[in-house]
C-alpha cells in the first residue's frame, strides 16, 4: 500500500533504471514508475514484430509460447518495487505492462494508460478508481504533480515490418496469455514535478508535431537498434524539445534476459546536475550532448546506479 512520504531536503529527484523500457523516479514523495517490467521473461515465436528470444550462455529457463500464460515475478518485482503513487503505461504489450497489475495491486498506485492496458488491470482485479484511462492529449492535475499524455508511435520493429493494429477488450478474466497483450496504441508522458519536468517514452519512436514546443529539463531517449529505422531519431527530437539540459539514454537492450540485482548497486556513481535555468547549465546545440555522453554509464545502464538531479 502507499506510505505517506515527503521531499527529499534538498529538492532532488531520482532516476533509477531497470532495464528494458522500466524507470522509477522519484522526489521522496511522489514515485512513478514507466513500464516497470521485471519478470524478463524468455518467448518463442514472433508477435507484435518481436523476433524469438533465443537463450543466452548459461540461460536454461524455459521459453514460453504467445499462447501460454504466465504469471509474473513476484519475488523480483517485490526486491525492486516497494511503493508507487503512478505507474504510466506507454502501451500494453506483455513486455511493459504484464507486472503492473502486481504492482498496482500492491502499492494502490495511479494507473494511467491506454483502454487496453486499463483493461488488463480490471481483468486482474486492480481497483476501479486507480484506473486513468487516456487516448492521448490530456494533462492531468494530481495536486502537486501533473502528467501530460503524448500521442506517439511504437518503435518500428523488424526493419519497419510492425504493425499491431489489436486493442484488448473489456470483459476479460486475468491471468491471460501473452498473445491477449495487444499494443493498444502508444504514449510518451511529460511529468511535471515541482523543480522538474521529464520527458519519457517507452518506445523507440515519437510524433514529431506532438513534442513540438515541449521545454522538459529532462528527457528519457530509449535507444536500441529499431531507432535506426527513425529519420534522425535523436537529432530531430532535442531540436523540437529546445535541447533538453539532461539527456539519459535508456538502453532498451535484451528485454528477455533476466534482471540483475540492483537495488544494492543504487549507492555508486551519483552525478548531480542544475535544474533548469540555473546557473551551470548550458543550452544549444552543444549543451545537450555532453550530457548525453556523460551519463551513459549511470542511469542508462539496466541495474546501475541511480541518477540523482539537483535542485
Amino acid at each position: 500500500m502507499s506510505v505517506d512520504r515527503t521531499y527529499f531536503e534538498d529538492g532532488r529527484i531520482e532516476l533509477t533504471h531497470y532495464g528494458s523500457a522500466a524507470w522509477k523516479i522519484t522526489d521522496g514523495k511522489h514515485t512513478v514508475l514507466l513500464d516497470p517490467y521485471f519478470t524478463r521473461l524468455r518467448y518463442s515465436g514472433n508477435r507484435f514484430g518481436m523476433l524469438p528470444a533465443n537463450a543466452a550462455p548459461g540461460d536454461e529457463r524455459p521459453a514460453y509460447s504467445f499462447d501460454e500464460i504466465v504469471p509474473s515475478d513476484a519475488e523480483t518485482i517485490d526486491r525492486h518495487i516497494h511503493e508507487a503513487t503512478h505507474i504510466l503505461l506507454s502501451h500494453a504489450h506483455f513486455n511493459h505492462c504484464m507486472d503492473m497489475p502486481h504492482i498496482a495491486k500492491k502499492t494502490g498506485a495511479h494507473v494511467v494508460g491506454s483502454y487496453s492496458a486499463t483493461n488488463i488491470a480490471r481483468a486482474y482485479g486492480v481497483a476501479e478508481p486507480q484506473l486513468v484511462p487516456v487516448r492521448g492529449g490530456e494533462d492531468y492535475d494530481f495536486g502537486e504533480l501533473s502528467i501530460r499524455v503524448i500521442p506517439s508511435l511504437h518503435s518500428a520493429l523488424c526493419d519497419k515490418c510492425y504493425f499491431d493494429a489489436g486493442i484488448v477488450p473489456e470483459g476479460l478474466q486475468g491471468p491471460l496469455p501473452l498473445k491477449a497483450f495487444s499494443e493498444g496504441g502508444t504514449f510518451g508522458y511529460l511529468v511535471r514535478f515541482r523543480h522538474h519536468e521529464i520527458l519519457m517514452f517507452g518506445s523507440m519512436n515519437y510524433i514529431e508535431r506532438e513534442v513540438q514546443g515541449l521545454t522538459p529539463s529532462i528527457v528519457l531517449v530509449p535507444s536500441a537498434r529499431p531507432r535506426l529505422q527513425i529519420f534522425r531519431y535523436t537529432e530531430r527530437l532535442l531540436r523540437a524539445t529546445g535541447l533538453p539540459k539532461v539527456v539519459v539514454r535508456s538502453a532498451l537492450g535484451r528485454a528477455d534476459l533476466p534482471l540483475r540485482r540492483g537495488p544494492e548497486q543504487r549507492a555508486g556513481a551519483r552525478r548531480d546536475l542544475p535544474e533548469r535555468g540555473a546557473p551551470g547549465g548550458t543550452r544549444g546545440g552543444a549543451g545537450a550532448a555532453p550530457a548525453f555522453r556523460d551519463l551513459l554509464g549511470a542511469a542508462g545502464r539496466p541495474g546501475g546506479p541511480a541518477l540523482t538531479v539537483s535542485r
